[in-house]
């Protein structure tokens, strides 16, 4: 095999490789409850699940998750308990309804401290009504189409990518 062509296979072996999750500093797997989700009654407890282990500087509270209600009240204990790659906080006040933010911030097995938001929903939510008296659906449609495609920047990313490696594999080619 020539240089040239173990250049090419290099160069398109990089540009067709999916990002590798030791890239990626303390990505949520799971919460619970989860983003955007939807329950009856406040939990006792909110908890996040990470890609890998959490730092953790002895009795030092490195990682908090923080709870708020619709009115920017905390009602979640001012501590948090990390086992692993989980963190979790009890809720104090259960009597919450509405719209309910979750904050945290964690430091990352590999000591990159990553901080995120995102909300969940307690209680029934209220359906909009046409002037008709029927429910409207348009909504519920309208999120559920927006979540199913993929944002522009990570397209134009994409294809940046895809323009540049040809572009430099043309190059290569011709000389």
């Amino acid at each position: 095999m020539s240089k040239k062509s173990a250049i090419l296979l290099a160069i398109l072996a990089l540009l067709f490789m999916p990002l590798s999750s030791a890239f990626a500093h303390g990505e949520v797997t799971k919460a619970s409850p989860s983003q955007d989700g939807k329950v009856l009654a406040m939990p006792s407890e909110v908890s996040i699940d990470f890609d890998g282990q959490l730092q953790s500087l002895g009795d030092s509270d490195i990682n908090l998750i923080t709870v708020t209600d619709a009115t920017g009240r905390v009602i979640s204990d001012a501590s948090s308990l990390v086992e692993g790659s989980k963190i979790s906080t009890k809720i104090l006040l259960t009597d919450s309804t509405g719209l309910i933010s979750v904050h945290y911030r964690i430091v990352s097995g590999d000591a990159h401290p990553v901080e995120g938001d995102y909300s969940f929903t307690v209680g029934e939510t209220p359906i909009a009504m046409s002037a008709t008296g029927e429910e409207s659906e348009k909504v519920a449609e309208s999120s559920q189409e927006d979540s199913k495609s993929p944002s522009l920047p990570v397209i134009l990313g994409i294809v940046i990518l895809v323009v540049s490696g040809f572009a430099i594999l043309r190059r290569l080619v011709k000389k």
